[in-house]
């Protein structure tokens, strides 16, 4: 080796500067990496933020209707006990008052659950549940919009089917799934059938609908999908989303089956054991 040669040997040997600032220029990328994973910190901060303010949005736009919803309801109550004071004119729009405050609540609703899970916020509260008396008390709610719909429900329950879980999300469970039935039932009949095995509780939703391809059966449990034949329909395209979440947050599944033109079956299995 040349004298020069050992010369920088040696000087690299006492200046590791010298060889540090070499391979910073093996790796000019290092920097860019740095400002990357901080300009990703921010976007996640940002995204923190965000979903903070559209929970506190979704629950102030929610909140207000409560009371208006009460005086829509006490209002329609009267209206129907004294139909002799009340004319029918005013009955309906009352009625027709009342489904829009209704389907208002549904939305805000919906823009809290989003947000609360996005935000990883999701927070069930575990109770003893009679799910065979809540699936008949949904249903029978439910029953005049199917009727509207040309849909008629025909509801088999065990009786006595109860368990540990967090009431308010069966409740949004079963109305999102029903509400997609009656809405892509083409005016057919629901069946409806909830069953037990003592460990495991069974819903099943079958419509005779416009059914699903296969293709869109696993993406419309994703968030802001919805199967391709029904893009005309309204709604966020976060149901089913919310719906699955709901489930495997309790510890359950959901699954489909559905062929174009011949309706969906939605199946939803909870243990009864939760929390």
């Amino acid at each position: 080796m040349s004298v020069d040669g050992m010369q920088v040997r040696r000087q690299e040997q006492h200046h590791p500067s010298a060889v540090n600032g070499r391979n910073q220029k093996r790796h000019p990328g290092t920097c860019r990496e740095i400002a990357l994973e901080a300009r990703l910190a921010e976007l996640e901060a940002e995204i923190r933020a965000r979903d903070e303010f559209l929970a506190i949005a979704a629950h102030e736009l929610r909140n207000p209707m409560t009371p208006i919803a009460a005086w829509v309801e006490l209002l329609l109550s009267l209206a129907r006990r004294e139909p002799s004071r009340i004319s029918p004119e005013i009955r309906r729009g009352l009625e027709r008052l009342e489904s829009l405050v209704e389907a208002y609540v549904r939305r805000a609703t919906t823009f809290l659950d989003v947000s609360r899970i996005s935000s990883q916020n999701l927070q069930l509260t575990f109770t003893e549940v009679n799910l065979s008396s809540l699936v008949r008390g949904i249903v029978t709610a439910m029953i005049p919009s199917a009727e509207n719909a040309g849909c008629r429900i025909s509801l088999s329950v065990q009786d006595n089917v109860a368990g540990s879980l967090d009431r308010t999300a069966v409740e949004q469970i079963v109305e999102n799934i029903l509400s997609n039935a009656v809405r892509y039932g083409a005016g057919q009949p629901i069946d409806i059938t909830l069953s037990s095995d003592a460990s495991t509780a069974q819903l099943t939703i079958r419509d005779q609908g416009i059914g699903i391809c296969e293709a869109d059966q696993a993406r419309i449990f994703d968030q802001f999908q919805r199967a391709r034949a029904n893009t005309t329909a309204g709604g966020f395209g976060v149901g089913l989303w919310i719906t699955r979440q709901l489930v495997v947050a309790m510890g359950g599944q959901i699954s489909v089956t559905s062929k174009p033109g011949f309706g969906s079956t939605f199946t939803v299995a909870l243990p009864l054991k939760g929390g």
